[in-house]
């Protein structure tokens, strides 16, 4: 059986400038990591990974490189480039993908067979159906997916990470809720268009056999805070031996373990996220697994 490796993003000085607090969350963090698998630190230029690191065939093992070229955050065309340089040099082997897609917009499902995405034009044009075909193609072989299920791009969302809406958890389909600050407003993080689709998906594709369980997040209603991660506790971390669940130090904290408890027999790790997270990500974002 292949061994499962994380990867994860060196500390360095100008990570640390960048992002201040990551060294002390890597120093812990790795080691929650490293009681369960072998822990890579590739030395790159930002530390989320899951967006830009290549992704894996899984039928085959190879990696494929994606183009990672987003339009939100500090991300300039020279940070970008750097990037990109960074990865090259990292995983020189990785064949090309063409398509413009982050991988925190990629979430396969437990029997390998689909990728969920998000539709942003970015990726193609809705009109362009050979696009659309092209992109899908290069996706299922690049994955090793029979087929891509695109969700709609969700209203007011600048980033259009799927990783942040849906995860699944063994062959439990986890949907995130959010309950604001003000306690005003409660429900999907989707949409009605996009939670339709989603369970059309479930349904005429028998992809898992649980419909639905919320993990309610506690975001902030402030346009400020667009970016900010915190409460995003469906951007756990399934790897073959742990779940590694993102904790905020908000009152939601225990009702997410809790939740994730009831659908694994795995080991529930808590990984504190309080300051990673506002500058946008959490565990999920974090790392990227390979089976090798």
């Amino acid at each position: 059986m292949p061994k499962e490796i994380i990867y994860v993003a060196k500390p360095t000085w100008y990570i640390e400038d960048i992002y201040p607090g990551y060294t002390k969350f890597y120093e812990k963090f790795s080691v929650q990591l490293k009681e369960f698998h072998e822990v890579r630190a590739l030395e790159l230029p930002d530390i989320w990974v899951r967006d830009f690191l290549p992704m894996q065939n899984i039928k085959t093992g190879q990696l494929y490189q994606h183009f990672f070229n987003p339009r939100y955050a500090n991300y300039t065309p020279k940070f970008t480039e750097q990037i990109r340089k960074a990865v090259f040099y990292s995983f020189p082997k990785a064949k090309l993908c063409n398509v413009r897609i982050d991988g925190g917009n990629i979430v396969l499902t437990p029997d390998g067979k689909y990728a969920f995405c998000l539709e942003k034009s970015t990726i193609f044009k809705k009109s362009d159906l050979a696009q659309k075909k092209h992109v899908e193609q290069e996706l299922k072989n690049a994955l090793g997916v029979e087929e891509i299920l695109w969700l709609p791009k969700q209203p007011n969302d600048n980033i259009g990470h799927i990783d942040g809406y849906i995860q699944f958890l063994g062959n439990f389909l986890i949907e995130g809720t959010v309950e604001l600050y003000n306690d005003l407003t409660s429900g999907s993080l989707l949409d009605s268009g996009g939670i339709n689709k989603l369970y059309e998906y479930v349904k005429d594709k028998n992809i898992v056999d649980c419909l639905q369980e919320w993990i309610y997040l506690f975001c902030s209603d402030n346009d400020t805070d667009w970016l900010s991660a915190k409460g995003l506790y469906i951007n756990f971390l399934e790897t073959s031996k742990a779940v590694f669940v993102p904790q905020f130090n908000l009152p939601l904290d225990e009702n997410a373990i809790k939740t994730l408890k009831l659908h694994t027999a795995k080991p529930i790790i808590k990984v504190d996220c309080s300051e990673i997270a506002k500058y946008g990500g959490a565990v999920h974002c974090l790392t990227k697994n390979y089976f090798l």
